[in-house]
């Protein structure tokens, strides 16, 4: 056993290498002072200490996977961010395993590798805990046991990809248009044989086994993650035209990387050499189609998707070379592509000063603006790390303001899950009130912890009047967070004591819900 991990270490040392690299560039920023956690890594750690089988904007994997590493390492930052750049660095790895799998040699797997190591987008994923990180992890290894299906002409392959689609299911419900996807061209390319068969049908069902546990909560709960995707689609997500969206994906997953997939796509859709893996360049044609003519905005919701183009591309550029006998451009390429990410590194990851990303993000014309409403000076992935502390203190500075009697009678209302998650995680050496909100699932988790009759809110400040109509007793505590760096929705916020509510607070917090 040991001999066959030598081996299989010294055969891939060359990926080794590029995920361990991968994986220094995006932990090591977790150590930058004056950056805190990422507003939805709160929500997270909430959810981690809440298992359940689902969530309102999200299934339960990635939640549960933090439930037990919590419970050996801590929710610290530097404790939680190892999943996410692991994750994002076995993906790099897997990447090349790819290549390898549809012909490709060292160089190719190597260069494939450098390609997802240097997508601001996917290593952005690295440098924060969410769902996003495993996805793409998830679909390459999707991607190469279908690729070895069809090497070995073994319909068997579909019980283990039966057991990632449902773990992607389970991590993120977008995933299904990833099986959908690879289902059709699977189809289209020639390879039905191998999907109309009882493997298939046996792979789907311990999918949908997987599944199911969310499907049942979604049961039980009134389904309201079709609420929370009805109201993100009309009123989060910006609307992209097609033009539009071609450049966003060019900068977001890097100019340097641009000829690789598109490349990719090409040589897998043409290429004699990679005709049996059709499928791949089918894929990701169909879905890169799908979302530009759907006007989306979101440069993450086609990630996972990239890694086939990728190595496709990789395995072109590799016959470039060895026909042409252009040894020389080896380096050329991999220096081109870090140099990709070496230039993009100032808005993806936290190394910078506040100051510093500004006036960069100013300098490249970058647009802030991927959630309606949200244009913050930094990139929102930076801005929204910003702050948290600070945000903390003024509740706990107003709850300890007050008398014994009224701690007695007060809870803690957030306007975000962020908020919500901050001052849970931050207070609860403390022992601070119950903290509620509207916000997703923390207004599932809100209804049953309401009591007393003052309120502690955590609100912007022009939002005094609001406050007023619902409690007759409205007194502004002093001090205020403000920071010219953050997103709108994150400044200018300060402490309400409310008493005297004019309604149940039951209806106050129904008021207030909001899945979005």
């Amino acid at each position: 056993m040991k001999r066959f991990y030598f081996s299989y270490i010294s055969e891939y040392k060359f990926l080794f290498i590029i995920s361990f690299v991968n994986f220094l560039l995006v932990y090591l920023s977790t150590f930058t002072k004056g950056y805190g956690y990422f507003i939805d890594e709160f929500y997270y750690i909430a959810c981690a200490v809440r298992p359940a089988f689902g969530y309102v904007d999200h299934p339960p994997l990635a939640p549960l996977v933090l439930t037990a590493f919590q419970f050996l390492f801590g929710s610290s930052m530097l404790s939680i961010r190892i999943l996410p750049a692991l994750a994002e660095s076995a993906s790099v790895f897997f990447t090349g395993i790819l290549t390898k799998e549809i012909g490709g040699g060292k160089f190719s797997q190597s260069l494939a590798a450098i390609c997802i190591a240097a997508c601001p987008v996917i290593v952005t994923f690295g440098g924060f805990y969410s769902m996003n990180a495993y996805e793409p992890l998830l679909s390459v290894l999707f991607l190469i046991f279908a690729v070895k299906m069809i090497k070995e002409n073994n319909p068997g392959r579909w019980i283990l990809l039966g057991i990632i689609m449902g773990l992607g299911l389970m991590n993120k419900h977008t995933f299904s248009a990833f099986i959908i996807a690879v289902v059709l061209s699977l189809l289209v390319s020639g390879k039905w044989k191998l999907v109309l068969n009882k493997w298939f049908a046996a792979g789907s069902a311990i999918a949908l086994l997987i599944f199911l546990p969310n499907i049942i909560w979604e049961m039980l709960n009134s389904y309201p993650t079709l609420e929370f995707y009805r109201n993100i689609s009309s009123h989060k997500n910006i609307y992209t035209p097609p033009l539009d969206f071609l450049k966003k994906q060019i900068i977001d997953m890097s100019p340097a990387t641009f000829p690789f997939w598109v490349s990719g796509a090409v040589f897998l859709l043409f290429s004699k050499k990679v005709k049996e893996y059709r499928f791949l360049s089918m894929l990701f044609i169909s879905l890169f189609l799908i979302m530009m003519l759907s006007g989306n905005s979101r440069p993450d919701r086609l990630a996972f998707v990239f890694p086939a183009a990728f190595a496709g591309g990789a395995f072109f550029f590799e016959q470039v070379i060895l026909k042409y006998n252009l040894k020389w451009l080896k380096p050329v390429l991999m220096i081109f592509l870090y140099a990709g990410i070496l230039i993009t590194l100032p808005i993806i990851l936290p190394y910078f000063s506040y100051e510093e990303v500004k006036t960069y993000t100013k300098l490249l014309g970058l647009n802030t603006e991927i959630e309606s409403g949200n244009k913050p000076p930094l990139p929102q992935l930076l801005a929204d790390r910003i702050g948290w502390e600070d945000k903390f203190k003024l509740v706990l500075n107003a709850y300890q303001s007050l008398s014994d009697k009224d701690k007695k009678e007060s809870i803690i209302a957030a306007g975000n899950y962020g908020q919500a998650g901050a001052i849970e995680l931050y207070g609860k050496n403390y022992n601070l009130p119950t903290v509620v909100c509207g916000h997703n699932t923390y207004y599932l988790w809100s209804k049953d912890k309401l009591h007393g009759s003052i309120v502690i809110e955590l609100a912007n400040a022009g939002e005094i009047n609001g406050l007023k109509n619902s409690f007759d007793d409205v007194t502004e505590y002093p001090g205020e967070y403000t920071s010219p760096y953050v997103t709108s929705h994150e400044n200018h916020l300060k402490v309400f004591i409310c008493r005297k509510p004019k309604l149940p607070l039951a209806e106050l917090l129904d008021r207030g819900r909001f899945y979005y």
